[in-house]
C-alpha cells in the first residue's frame, strides 16, 4: 500500500507539473509553499512537522523557496536564535496562479475516476493525522539515514 501511495504521488506531481507548464509556470514545491501560507509565520521545525519532511529536505526545498523569492525568513521576537518562515506577497500570487493548475488536475483525476476527487478527502486526513502522529511519538531519524527511497517525498 505504501508503494502505490508513493507512486500515486508521483503521477500526480507529473500531472500538475504539465499542467503550470500549460500556464508558462515552473513547479517549485507547490505543496510546501501552501504548507507555509497556511500556518505561517512557522518555525522550521513546525514546518517540518506539518509537511513530513526530513530535516535535510526540508533545508533544500526551503532554500529553492527563498531563491525564488516565495518565501522568506523573519526573525522570532521570542527567540533570537529561532526564525519564523512566511510567504511573500510573490508567493501568493504564484499560489494563485498555480491554483488553476490545481484545480485542472483534480477535475480530470475525478472524470478518470469517474467519481469525485474532494470525496477521498476525509480519508486522506484522516491518514494524514494519524501518520503525523505516529511521526511525532517516533524516535528522531540519523542524518546519514535520511536518503532513503525518494518515491515518498
Amino acid at each position: 500500500m505504501l508503494v502505490e501511495l508513493g507512486i500515486v504521488n508521483a503521477l500526480a506531481s507529473q500531472l500538475f507539473d504539465r499542467r503550470l507548464a500549460q500556464l508558462g509556470l515552473k513547479p517549485v514545491q507547490f505543496g510546501l509553499l501552501t504548507v507555509v501560507a497556511t500556518h505561517g509565520p512557522i518555525t522550521p521545525t513546525d514546518l517540518g512537522m506539518e509537511s513530513g519532511l526530513l530535516p535535510t529536505t526540508l533545508r533544500e526545498r526551503l532554500r529553492v523557496l527563498e531563491r525564488t523569492r516565495f518565501v522568506q525568513r523573519v526573525p522570532n521576537p521570542r527567540d533570537r536564535r529561532s526564525h519564523f518562515v512566511e510567504i511573500t506577497p510573490e508567493g501568493v500570487t504564484f499560489l494563485k496562479q498555480a491554483s488553476v493548475a490545481i484545480r485542472a488536475v483534480e477535475s480530470d483525476i475525478s472524470r478518470a475516476l469517474g467519481t469525485p476527487f474532494e470525496d477521498y478527502r476525509p480519508l486522506l486526513q484522516k491518514l494524514r493525522l494519524a501518520e503525523q502522529s505516529l511521526l511525532a511519538q517516533a524516535a528522531p531519524v540519523p542524518p546519514e539515514d535520511e536518503g532513503t527511497d525518494v518515491t515518498f517525498r
